[in-house]
């Protein structure tokens, strides 16, 4: 599988940077351990599939990331979602020049 990043290029997919950017997601709010790790890449492999299964031959990386999001709220970690999120909105700003003019801080609460 392929992925078209935002400047149109088009790279080959790899798991392992999904996995990693949990991972860094979590660390600002969790010390990481064997079981974290395992969890997360479970979370990862979610991802992966519902890629696949929705037959996209390439996927954006918006579409992607769409996929983390929901994989973590429907996973319950809500907290790492949130720290996802707004860490993607934060390099969506810098991209476009807002950097020094917004910071994001997201913060969810769960209706029941």
């Amino acid at each position: 599988m392929q992925v078209i990043k935002r400047s149109g290029e088009v790279v080959d997919f790899d798991p392992d940077k999904i996995y990693q950017a949990i991972i860094k997601a979590a660390q600002t709010v969790y010390v990481i351990d064997d079981n974290w790790r395992q969890n997360l890449a479970q979370v990862t492999k979610k991802v992966v599939l519902d890629l696949e299964e929705a037959h996209t031959e390439r996927p954006t990386i918006s579409m992607v990331q769409s996929q983390v999001e929901h994989r973590l709220l429907d996973a319950g970690y809500i907290t790492i979602a949130e720290h996802y999120i707004s860490y993607r909105l934060q390099r969506d700003l810098e991209r476009n020049g807002y950097a020094d003019k917004i910071v994001v801080h997201l913060h969810f609460e769960q209706v029941r």
